[in-house]
C-alpha cells in the first residue's frame, strides 16, 4: 500500500463522476477516458474485481491516466469506491475497493494527516498487490536492492483503537493476517484470503 493512492483529493473528484453506463461514447471522447466502449468496459471490470461482486455492481469506479491521477469511470449508489490501480507508483495494476471509512482514510493519509477512525472499516484488495515497507507508511518504494513485498489477496481492516490491534504480529509474509505500519497513526490489519 503505497501503493497508497493519492486517491482523494477527494470528495471533489467522486462528485466529478459520471454515469458510464448512459455516457460510454461521451466518456470516450474526453481527455484520458478509455478509447473505446470496450475499453471501458474492461477498466470496469479491473476495478470491480478488487472487492465481492455485491460490492463492485454498485461502486464508484475510478481508473488512472497517464499521470497517476484518478479518471471516474462510473458512479455508484453504495457508498463504495474501487479503482483499478491502488499505487501506480508499483508495477503491474492491483485493484482496490474502498468502503467510507477507508476513503476518509486514504484522503488523511494523502494529506498527510492522521486519520479520524470512528468506526470498523473494510477496504478489499482481492487482485493481492504489492508494497514498498511493512513498517514506513511514506515509502514510495523499496529500499536499494529491495524488491516490493507482495501480497496474496486480502482483506484490510481499520479500527478506531490501535491497541486493538495489538494481538497481531507485524511480520509480513507469515501467511495469516499482520499488522501494517503498526505504531503509526495508519497501521492497519492485513487478512489474506487465499494461502501465500
Amino acid at each position: 500500500m503505497p501503493r497508497l493512492l493519492t486517491l482523494l483529493a477527494t470528495a471533489s473528484l467522486l462528485g466529478a463522476c459520471t454515469q458510464a453506463d448512459d455516457r460510454t461514447a461521451e466518456a470516450a471522447d474526453a481527455p484520458d477516458a478509455p478509447a473505446t466502449a470496450q475499453d471501458a468496459q474492461d477498466r470496469m471490470a479491473l476495478a470491480m474485481s478488487a472487492g465481492p461482486p455485491e460490492v463492485g455492481a454498485a461502486a464508484t469506479l475510478m481508473d488512472r491516466d497517464e499521470s497517476g491521477a484518478l479518471v471516474p469511470l462510473r458512479e455508484g449508489t453504495n457508498g463504495w469506491l474501487c479503482v483499478t490501480d491502488e499505487n501506480p507508483a508499483a508495477p503491474g495494476e492491483y485493484p482496490v475497493c474502498l468502503d467510507a471509512a477507508w476513503q476518509s482514510w486514504f484522503g488523511a493519509y494523502s494529506a498527510g494527516e492522521v486519520p479520524e477512525i470512528d468506526g470498523i472499516g473494510i477496504s478489499y484488495m482481492l487482485q493481492g498487490g504489492p508494497a514498498a515497507s511493512n513498517t514506513d507508511p511514506m515509502a514510495s518504494g523499496p529500499p536499494a536492492g529491495a524488491d516490493w513485498l507482495m501480497d496474496p489477496p486480502h482483506v484490510m481492516i481499520i479500527v478506531p483503537d490501535p491497541a486493538m490491534l495489538d494481538a497481531f504480529p507485524t511480520e509480513h509474509g507469515t501467511g495469516g493476517p499482520y499488522v501494517m505500519w503498526a505504531g503509526t497513526p495508519y497501521a492497519h490489519l492485513m487478512v489474506p484470503t487465499v494461502p501465500e
